[in-house]
């Protein structure tokens, strides 16, 4: 029900924006109105040059991810064994407690809406993304204290460490939301295969595979309790991104008529809605350990015990650092659809290792995981640049977000589908995913640039 909620008011926020802008975009037109006060590719250049520091805005992009990544892993696989072991979970609640902790990430768009239209002044100056770092930041820090003042293994479940749970994965929806949105304000088009695909996906590779190999560790120190505050303390890094610059709100940069306008209208932008939305249905949940239900698979197929799973996770995530630069160079050298047409298909079809999958085939597991997560980083990469491509600068929380919306609102479902037919017929759960995400490559043949869109071409 949650999740046909947050899918409702997503398409009926969409639908508004576009009866507005349809009815605004007539008005403009009748009145000679564009939505640039110069050539596009050189007001993109004087907008962006003015704030791009490559090395800073990738780097502490990059961090973000590294703690997300941290925090993702460290919860997305050990959370499940946490609650099988220590609270004697089944496997469908378990796969419902994994789907609702990244609730508030379903909201994403909405979130994002308030940060483009809703600037906060101070001392003189609009800032629009550094009190949303912040606020994630703060977050973090209360999810921290309540694992350092209290033991998870006695918590209500479905209440106080729920919450919990939820505190600390909302804190890092806000820090991935301000981390996206400041990357796509100060990022060239030319950049968003290297920044939005290269620099995300190391960054989140790298915290995933220090939260494959250090938790194993702190297990034996002091249990799930130590693990879930080190997830919770690495968010407090985010502070760092307060020393960003954030760029000066000009025309072009303001949440406006003019911007719903020539956005919402867009072919493109609801086919971005519906990439996502089939990317949510592909391999992801199952070609990462980042996906969610890389444990389930794991578990249910491979029946591995937790300090396998950790080296297992190790393993396939550091296959995604030579397929990030590369996902992300080739993105920008060749094109962003280009790639992520192609990456697509070959992914879909990696999927087909799996198909004769059984109990106790560990090392085809593993080399079969590496060669899917792989391809996998390699078509995330090149989709978020493509999706950079077609965001507007004016409505970079709102658009980006409304594209990622896609994929969380999807997560509820696919946890909860792909957790029951893991049990029951692995086959038929991979077909289904490999269908999805050959389908991605076919929606994605129709995107072209538009006029509010950063790209002139992708």
């Amino acid at each position: 029900m949650l999740g046909i909620a947050v899918f409702a008011c997503t398409v009926v926020a969409y639908v508004i924006f576009f009866v507005l802008g349809k009815r605004w975009r007539r008005e403009f037109e009748a009145e000679g109105v564009s939505y640039w006060s110069a050539p596009k590719e050189e007001r993109v250049s004087d907008l962006v040059n003015a704030v791009w520091q490559p090395k800073l805005v990738a780097t502490l992009y990059g961090l973000a991810y590294f703690i997300n990544g941290y925090t993702r892993v460290a919860f997305s696989i050990w959370i499940p064994f946490f609650l099988f072991q220590e609270r004697g979970l089944g496997t469908l609640d378990v796969a419902l407690f994994v789907g609702l902790i990244y609730v508030s990430w379903s909201w994403k768009m909405f979130i994002g809406i308030i940060m483009d239209a809703f600037p906060i002044r101070f001392r003189g100056r609009l800032y629009r993304r550094l009190p949303w770092f912040l606020v994630a930041g703060a977050l973090y820090l209360v999810g921290s204290l309540v694992f350092l003042l209290f033991d998870p293994t006695v918590m209500p479940i479905w209440t106080v460490f729920l919450a919990t749970i939820l505190l600390i994965t909302t804190a890092g929806a806000f820090l991935d939301i301000s981390a996206d949105s400041y990357a796509v304000d100060a990022t060239p088009p030319e950049w968003h295969g290297r920044v939005l695909g290269t620099a995300s996906r190391l960054g989140r590779v790298l915290g995933g595979g220090l939260a494959s190999v250090l938790p194993p560790i702190l297990l034996k120190v002091g249990g799930y309790r130590l693990v879930f505050l080190t997830a919770s303390l690495t968010g407090l890094f985010s502070f760092l991104c307060l020393i960003l610059k954030e760029p000066p709100l000009e025309k072009e940069r303001l949440f406006s008529r003019e911007a719903i306008a020539f956005t919402f209208t867009e072919r493109s932008a609801i086919l971005g809605c519906l990439t996502m939305l089939a990317y949510a249905f592909s391999l992801r949940p199952i070609a990462s350990s980042l996906g969610g239900m890389f444990a389930f698979i794991v578990k249910e197929v491979v029946g591995v015990s937790p300090d396998m799973v950790g080296r297992i996770s190790l393993v396939t995530l550091l296959s995604g650092i030579p397929a990030s630069f590369i996902g992300g160079w080739a993105s920008d050298r060749w094109g962003h659809k280009r790639i992520f047409i192609a990456s697509s298909l070959v992914l879909g079809a990696s999927g087909l290792l799996w198909v004769n999958l059984k109990a106790g085939m560990v090392p085809w597991f593993i080399v079969s995981a590496t060669i899917i997560g792989f391809l996998y980083t390699i078509n995330l990469a090149s989709l978020l640049a493509l999706m950079g491509d077609i965001t507007p600068l004016a409505l970079s929380s709102t658009v980006f977000q409304m594209y990622m919306s896609f994929v969380w609102i999807g997560n509820i479902p696919v946890s909860v589908v792909v957790g029951y037919l893991l049990t029951i017929d692995l086959p038929i759960c991979n077909g289904l995913m490999i269908f999805f995400t050959v389908s991605m490559s076919v929606i994605a043949r129709w995107i072209t640039p538009f006029e509010a869109g950063k790209a002139v071409k992708t």
